[in-house]
């Protein structure tokens, strides 16, 4: 207890909350909303995948997947940036985004499965099994 006094751990919050303010990118007035593309990739989702917490609280990370999502792998990329914590020191999303992040991961791993075309061997062994 006597720790969260101490002078020396309020200069390390000060110093790494300065930190990531000079090595994030600049807030813009998008970030504080939903933007078109955002709902309509909302509207696509079914039901029980629409991040909603996420979009409440988050909107600028929601735009930043809805601008993504055509393309799989960056989807993927994007998610795995979200989830795993690769830079430190960061305080992560709270529990129910994060259950939500991990849903649309899943359904990103799913969808990719369904879209991906099928291989000159899948081909022959389909056939082959009829």
């Amino acid at each position: 207890m006597l720790e969260a006094l101490t002078p020396t751990r309020l200069d390390k919050e000060v110093a790494a909350a300065a930190h990531w303010i000079r090595v994030r990118r600049p807030a813009r007035d998008g970030d504080r909303a939903l933007t078109g593309t955002t709902r309509h990739w909302l509207r696509k989702l079914p039901a029980r995948r629409r991040p909603l917490r996420l979009c409440v609280t988050f909107p600028r990370v929601a735009n930043r997947i809805a601008w993504c999502w055509a393309d799989p792998s960056m989807t993927q990329q994007v998610l795995d940036d979200l989830t795993h914590d690769r830079r430190g020191g960061r305080r992560g999303f709270p529990t129910g985004v994060m259950r939500e992040l991990r849903r649309l991961r899943e359904f990103n791993d799913q969808q990719r499965i369904e879209v991906r075309p099928e291989t000159w061997l899948e081909s022959v062994l389909r056939l082959l099994a009829w």
